[in-house]
């Protein structure tokens, strides 16, 4: 297999390295309007967006993929108030790629796993990002580490 650019491989687990570049994007914007409401002197405003920004900062932290291989699962936490969602490899239906556009600009894409849970289809978010492009070279690595355990 080659070298994993969005995985770190310990064992038989594959967990997703963390995304810092989009969140911080994020986080800065919040800290800009935290300070927009210092400057014209709003309480409510500066309190709101910098309580958001903590929490944003914070939910950085909590975000969890991992591929497990042993127990032939993915297990998937994103977000502070989301909860743990075990997927088992033979509930694992597809992957489907969420581009958010805002006057013809793609402002938000999102890698989302399609499961089936007590026979119904259910959906967990896995990544996102800027570009389409790099959600499809995740799932490719995803692809890529279940391909090559499968054989071996």
């Amino acid at each position: 297999m080659n070298n994993l650019k969005y995985f770190t491989a310990i064992g038989n687990q594959y967990t997703m390295k963390r995304d810092y570049v989009f969140l911080l994007m994020v986080c800065l914007a919040l800290l800009g309007l935290t300070i927009l409401g210092v400057r014209i002197k709003e309480p409510i405003v500066s309190w709101f967006f910098g309580i958001l920004a903590v929490v944003c900062f914070i939910s950085i932290w909590s975000k969890l993929v991992l591929i497990d291989m042993d127990e032939k699962e993915f297990v998937v936490k994103v977000g502070l108030i989301g909860k743990r969602v075990e997927i088992p490899f033979e509930d694992f239906q597809s992957f489907k790629l969420v581009r958010m556009k805002q006057y013809f600009i793609t402002t938000n894409t999102y890698l989302i796993i399609c499961y089936l849970k007590d026979g119904k289809q259910k959906e967990a978010a896995i990544a996102q990002g800027m570009t389409s492009k790099s959600m499809q070279k995740i799932a490719n690595e995803i692809d890529e580490i279940l391909l090559s355990n499968e054989h071996s």
